[in-house]
């Protein structure tokens, strides 16, 4: 306790500290653009201020002319220069509505267009009849170009044309002292602020400011320095300067040959920066005791919940950690590959056990059991649920393989037993590898969508309410036909259900656009599913477990594949299972009519098989076996695989024994393999990743005739 005291109270000090330099800091920052902005609103009205005197004086002088002679003419060049120098100005001309001048004090100009030159064709819209005055800045004209000239342009009545005048800046120069000097001298900046003007030339101030006129008469006597690397006279940078001895921010411009700095001593701001920040000191040194005191309250008062709470986060982390093993554990081991279908799922839940489940499951050789299905809550409670709803629905599909019956009995199961009031939504479907057809049933879930050629669609079909939600439904059974290449897509409704920032939803309509855009694949279809819910939401925390689950069927099975134990047992087991894939096979060679010639088959691919397997089951040592069976695609041969990890064995290699020696003198074995060599069309062997591989051939139609062996 005692040493968490002395951390508060030094954690509070330097608190202090930090809080007192981010105040000062905040305080300069604040001065400092109290200061910017009021330099820069200086600025911008000394420029307005200027510019509109001259503008003023010679829209003035404009329009005298323009009074006295009425509508634009030709008027003789002694009498336009007449006008010029009694108004004090360098240059008149009078334009007719076109443009071109008719009169001016400079010869050369007569006859020219107004509208020959970019800037001077600003002008014509004084011709426009609305528009009654135009200035320019001073600039370098093109008959003109080593001085700078001001021109301002006043409208005859109607636009008839206009008269333009133009006033040298170095005319401007020498009429400045007497135009501004005495505005300079009234011209507050700020409480303490200034301005200063100085003829460029000399340096001899126009300008001084009431508190300071004593002090000097030259820009040089200020403290002033233009050669200063610091000085910056562009009129938009701020640049520290010592003026009569205080440090003031300053801003500088060169006009009509004088220089004017607008002068703030800093003293305007930073002096009640420092007040404000004494101010705050003396109030967060009182606001940080009150602060350590009732912290140091409350951590007395908090050991006790400290440890109540690690305790309860301990159970709570034991008991998810629980909840997730049977998450995972009830989650489906992939399926062996196969030509009829592929089949991806993917679960996200939002939580570290969600209620939502997938399953998918081998029926037979010809059917494959898909499922989705969501349970209402979240956490233990609803992963517990999940793993019962999930067993009474696979093992009661396993039993009747039919979605709605299978939904039927496990409602019913789940209606006695439910003390929770829990409810869930599935979606079951049956796959018949042979037609592609789908027979499913849906309980109240999201509708799911077949992905075809054309687009996706939503199977809209519902069998009947949630699952656990009343006793004795009856659901029903719809079915769809998926031809080679189409793909079902199910999820749950985290997946329509995302929100963005926003609050909205994802929808359905979002889904079917990314299954649109999706390669039809089932595994990318997934991925595109949730990269699409995670573009959407855009880092929003995910609010329901998000579930999918696609199935393609790609044609009618040609290739099979088991594992079995190399047992007795195993061997009938395989024997039975080469009894489902014919039926299979020769249903669909109905449609050929290629069912005789499987059929004729079947005996001596049964006694292939029990000759291996028996080898196998004897002679290898191995942990297991597997029987594949293929169909050539021009269905003109059968071919079973044989695989085990057993010792390496080819009898292909062997001798085949000589039957023309009486059996008592033969080496035993060999008769086996024999016979199988005799009755096939083809037989290979390899020894691929640590097991023995044989492939035996044989052509359809080709077995044994009645009452013989092989």
């Amino acid at each position: 306790m005692k040493w968490r005291w002395k951390t508060l109270a030094w954690s509070a000090a330097v608190l202090y500290v930090a809080l007192l330099l981010v105040n000062w800091v905040a305080l300069t920052y604040r001065a400092t653009l109290q200061t910017e902005s009021l330099l820069d609103f200086a600025m911008m009205d000394l420029d307005s201020t200027l510019n509109g005197s001259i503008d003023t004086m010679l829209m003035h002088a404009a329009d005298s002319i323009v009074a006295e002679l009425g509508e634009p003419k030709s008027i003789p060049q002694e009498r336009i220069a007449l006008i010029a120098r009694q108004r004090d100005l360098d240059e008149v001309n009078i334009c007719a509505r076109d443009g071109t001048i008719l009169s001016s004090d400079d010869p050369r100009l007569v006859g020219q267009k107004m509208g020959d030159r970019p800037k001077s064709a600003e002008f014509l819209v004084l011709t426009n009849g609305v528009r009654h005055a135009l200035s320019h800045p001073f600039r370098y004209g093109a008959h003109i170009a080593e001085v700078r000239r001001k021109y301002v342009g006043v409208a005859f009545p109607g636009g008839n044309g206009f008269v333009q005048v133009g006033v040298d800046e170095s005319r401007v120069s020498g009429m400045f002292p007497s135009i501004m000097g005495f505005i300079f001298d009234e011209w507050l900046l700020g409480e303490k602020g200034f301005f200063l003007c100085a003829d460029l030339s000399d340096g001899h101030l126009i300008s001084n400011p009431a508190r300071h006129r004593d002090e000097a008469q030259f820009l040089s006597e200020t403290g002033y320095a233009p050669a200063d690397p610091s000085v910056h006279e562009d009129g938009r940078t701020t640049f520290r300067h010592r003026l009569f001895g205080d440090v003031c921010d300053c801003r500088a411009v060169i006009f009509c040959g004088h220089r004017i700095i607008a002068a703030l001593p800093l003293s305007e701001y930073y002096t009640t920066r420092t007040f404000y920040a004494s101010v705050m000191a003396l109030i967060l040194a009182v606001v940080l005791v009150v602060f350590v005191l009732l912290v140091r309250r409350i951590d007395i008062s908090s050991v006790r919940l400290r440890a109540f709470y690690a305790a309860e986060d301990a159970r709570r982390a034991k008991e998810y950690a629980i909840a997730a093993t049977i998450q995972n554990s009830a989650l489906p081991r992939p399926l062996p590959e196969s030509d009829s279908f592929a089949l991806a799922a993917a679960m996200h839940p939002a939580r570290e056990v969600g209620g939502d489940f997938y399953d998918y499951f081998i029926l037979d050789v010809g059917h494959v059991a898909f499922l989705v299905a969501d349970v209402s809550g979240k956490g233990v409670s609803a992963a517990l649920y999940m793993m019962t709803a999930k067993t009474l629905i696979k093992d009661t599909l396993m039993a009747v393989r039919d979605p709605a019956v299978a939904l039927t009995k496990a409602n019913a199961a789940l209606c006695r037993n439910n003390p929770a009031n829990m409810f869930l939504t599935a979606w079951v479907g049956v796959l018949d590898l042979e037609s592609g057809v789908v027979t499913f049933a849906n309980a109240g879930h999201n509708q799911p969508a077949r992905i075809a050629a054309g687009g996706a669609e939503f199977v809209m079909e519902m069998s009947g309410p949630v699952l656990a939600f009343m006793e004795d439904v009856q659901y029903k059974s719809f079915t769809l036909t998926l031809a080679p290449g189409d793909v079902l897509f199910l999820y749950t409704d985290g997946v329509t259900e995302a929100l963005d920032a926003k609050g909205s939803l994802f929808g359905m309509e979002r889904l079917a656009d990314a299954l649109a855009a999706g390669e039809p694949k089932p595994q990318a279809l997934c991925e595109a599913v949730r990269d699409a819910v995670a573009a959407f939401a855009n880092g929003e925390q995910q609010a329901d477990d998000i579930t999918v689950l696609a199935v393609m069927y790609s044609a009618s099975p040609r290739s099979f594949l088991r594992a079995f134990s190399p047992t007795q047992d195993g061997i009938a087991a395989a024997s039975e299972y080469l009894d489902e894939v014919l039926d299979t096979l020769a249903e669909g060679g109905r449609k050929t009519g290629d069912d005789w010639r499987i059929a004729a088959v079947g005996p001596s691919l049964h006694i292939i098989l029990d000759e291996i397997c028996s080898n196998i089951v004897r002679h290898s040592g191995a942990s297991g076996f597997e029987v594949g069976v293929d169909v050539s695609d021009n269905t003109a041969e059968i071919t079973m695989t044989f695989s085990d990890d057993g010792v390496a064995y080819d009898p292909l290699a062997h001798p085949d024994p000589d039957t023309t020696i009486p059996a008592e003198d033969r080496p035993i074995g060999g008769l086996g393999i024999l016979m199988v060599k005799k009755m096939s069309s083809s037989m290979t062997y390899k020894r691929t990743k640590g097991k023995n591989v044989l492939a035996v051939g044989l052509r359809l139609g080709t077995g044994p005739r009645a009452g013989e062996v092989g």
